[in-house]
């Protein structure tokens, strides 16, 4: 069994809770996440057969909690691999709190989305031990219909990647301005240590 393929096990066992918090640990710096490397843990690309103009690239998971994820940027298989800007996840029988996020990633902004409707939860900023910088939740209730926010449940979240802090009518997201290196495989150290995650010998 290939490292992917184990590692795609272990996901798809765990709670919701728990998947979240080993995403995050996939995400950290010191395990060198990039495109190819996460696409290849996540899903094969949805079809396209209407050659529609898609803004990401989006997937069918393998974990089949989800109805869908997407990733940024959109590589075929012959392209460089090449840091993440974009990663989410959605499904109706995914669900996570909001408390729970807020247990792991303090701070936190919300803002109305004045394009979709709805409340965006946005953690922001967070520890430079992750490669992402923030993290995104929307609920389709207005900030007045929320009577707990932290007892909120949500069925999708979005890791956001870049140093810039932007906010349009549908909320913030992050850009980037600096430029980074990514190699187009994953280092022997960064392999060992996700070994160290999974139990993979």
């Amino acid at each position: 069994m290939t490292d992917s393929s184990l590692i795609r096990q272990k996901l798809s066992s765990q709670t919701d809770l728990d998947w979240f918090d080993s995403i995050c640990d996939i995400l950290r710096k010191n395990a060198n996440p990039t495109t190819h490397t996460l696409e290849n843990i996540i899903g094969t690309e949805k079809p396209n057969p209407k050659n529609e103009i898609r803004g990401s690239k989006f997937l069918d998971t393998y974990d089949k909690r989800f109805r869908g994820a997407c990733i940024n940027p959109n590589l075929t298989s012959d392209q460089p691999d090449q840091p993440i800007d974009y990663l989410g996840f959605w499904g109706a029988t995914f669900k996570i709190k909001i408390g729970d996020i807020h247990k792991r990633f303090n701070d936190y902004k919300t803002v109305i989305n004045t394009y979709d409707g709805g409340t965006q939860i946005f953690f922001y900023p967070v520890s430079e031990e992750f490669e992402f910088t923030a993290i995104d939740c929307w609920t389709d209730k207005d900030e007045s219909e929320i009577a707990n926010l932290f007892d909120l449940e949500v069925h999708g979240v979005t890791f956001k990647f870049g140093d810039h802090l932007v906010q349009g009518r549908d909320g913030y997201s992050m850009r980037r301005t600096k430029t980074t290196g990514a190699n187009s495989t994953l280092p022997k150290a960064g392999r060992t240590w996700w070994q160290k995650l999974f139990g993979s010998e």
